[in-house]
Parts: structure tokens; sequence; C-alpha cells
């Protein structure tokens, strides 16, 4: 098990395509896209690999650039590079005209323990974050390291997806403040309660922002909205996932979808957040199987789910 990929809606392909793959160092998988269909199908999309992760660029008729969800949520509000700090990935994705949303000077150390954050939105005002790296504990100059997604309650979403991911949170705090995370962020007087999850190959992250508060709503995007709209969790027995879930009332949200040497089902987390399930075989174009592990993190590199 692990995460497949996540999607991301774009106003024009070619130019997110040179935003990111140029930039980040992704490497273009061959074929338009890696699952047979989606919620809304695009006019256009591509997959940009990393070691570990991918990156689905999906262009919609209707979408357009946006003012950008907002830091505090809620739904997916980013995804994060991680880069050794001498490559300057942050400075890069700046020259290609991204937005620092962390103020000061960024990127900004923390703790003092050799990782520096920044955040910035992207062309299409689509946030994501970079973290530099003094010593990385990978291969490779770039890593696609996490998802975040903002919730108005950390308490139900751990508990979600604990379930979903027969795992439990490797690690979780309650009052992440201080006047970094304001410079970080971009926020004054920030405060987060944060938990995370090793899917195996990346981090599922999660906040709930107590300071300024994320707002008590459910996700209400188009899935054609710019964005991230979706990502994508590789299971070895589909069917046998879909009656766990189901068992304790996680109902798949569309019929199942085949092809392209996958089956896929649709789902929503309490937040309405849209996630899949997918199988893969050998005519996959991409299988976790082929991706990089997170092997440094104290959370299970490969979970496995517990039958209910």
């Amino acid at each position: 098990m692990g995460l497949h990929h996540v999607g991301l809606a774009v106003s024009d392909l070619s130019a997110a395509r040179r935003f990111y793959e140029e930039t980040a160092q992704l490497e273009v998988l061959p074929g338009r896209t890696v699952c047979p269909d989606q919620p809304v199908q695009p006019v256009d999309s591509l997959v940009l690999k990393a070691p570990n992760g991918c990156l689905e660029l999906m262009q919609f008729e209707e979408t357009v650039p946006i003012d950008g969800l907002a830091v505090i949520g809620p739904g997916i509000t980013h995804a994060c590079f991680q880069a050794p700090a001498e490559v300057g990935l942050f400075e890069k994705f700046i020259e290609g005209q991204a937005k620092s949303v962390s103020i000061g000077e960024p990127p900004i150390d923390l703790n003092g323990q050799g990782v520096r954050y920044a955040y910035a939105r992207d062309p299409d005002g689509s946030m994501f974050e970079v973290e530099a790296l003094d010593v990385p504990q990978f291969e490779g100059p770039i890593w696609l390291a996490h998802i975040a997604l903002v919730t108005p309650d950390i308490d139900q979403a751990v508990s979600f997806y604990q379930t979903l991911l027969g795992v439990a949170p490797y690690g979780r705090v309650n009052k992440v403040m201080g006047p970094r995370f304001d410079e970080v962020t971009g926020i004054e007087g920030v405060r987060i309660r944060a938990a995370w999850f090793n899917t195996g190959n990346m981090v599922l992250e999660f906040w709930q922002f107590i300071q300024p508060q994320t707002p008590v709503l459910p996700v209400d995007r188009a899935f054609s909205d710019a964005g991230y709209n979706t990502f994508a969790l590789e299971v070895g027995d589909l069917e046998a996932e879909i009656q766990r879930l189901a068992a304790v009332g996680v109902l798949q949200d569309a019929p199942m979808r085949l092809g392209q040497g996958m089956k896929e089902v649709f789902f929503k987390d309490p937040d309405g957040n849209v996630l899949s399930l997918i199988e893969t075989n050998e005519a996959a174009v991409l299988r976790v199987a082929d991706l990089k592990q997170i092997d440094w993190l104290p959370s299970p590199a490969r979970p496995v789910i517990k039958a209910p």
C-alpha cells in the first residue's frame, strides 16, 4: 500500500508542466493519465513522477487561475517538495513566477535541525511547500514528500484515516506555534494542531488551525477548480478493502472504474475531500512498488491493513 498519486487541476497544462517538471526535475510518464477515469474527465492531462510519488496535472475546459485556497483550509491545501539545500529549489520556483506565501526570508529554519521551510503559490494560485534539507535521507535530487489536508476537526480526520490506512499516525502535536511558524505560514499569531501518517512512500499531513480557526465547513469545490482535487492510495486487494470499509460505514462514492491495468473506487472523507483506492497489475503505467519508500520514519514503511 502507498500513496499512488496526487491530482492537481491546472488552467494551462503546458505552462504547469514547465513550472513543475523543469524546476522540480520530475519525469513525465508515458500516456495522458495513470487512471482509467475521473469524477470529471479532463480535456488533457499528464503525470509527473518524483522518485517516491507522482503528481497528475489535469486541465479542464472551465479551469481558470484562482486566488487560491486559504492556508487555513479546509481541504487539500498543498503538496511538499523536499530537496537538498544546495539545489535552491524555493528560489528556482520564485524565478519561475511562484508567489511566496511565507514572509521574512524564506526558506525559514524552524528548529535548528537542518531543515528550512517555505510556502508559495504556483501561477494558478495552488499552494506548495519546499523543504530545504542540509542532509537528505534519500537519494536523488527532489522528492514529493507529502500532501497536507487541513481540517476543522483533526480528531475526526485522524480517526477516519487510521481506519482507512490501518496504522496510527506516527506523530501528533497539539501546540504548533511561535514567530517562525508565523513567518512560514504568513499568518501572525498562528497556532496549529497536527498529525502525520506514513503511507510507505509519502506522508499524509493533517493540520487544524486553532488561531485563526479553520472554517467549520465541508469542502465544497468543483473537481475542475484550480488546485488539488484528489489523491489515490494503492491497495493489494481492492474488493477486500471495499468490504472492510463498508463494514465500518465507509461507503464508496461512485461505481468502480476499470482500465489501464487498474481498478479504482472513489470515496469522500468526513470533510468532503475526494480520494480513491486503486489496485494495479503489471499493465499499469505506475505502481507504488516501483516508487522509493520512506524507510526512516517510525511508522511502518509498508502498512498492513487488518480485516475488520
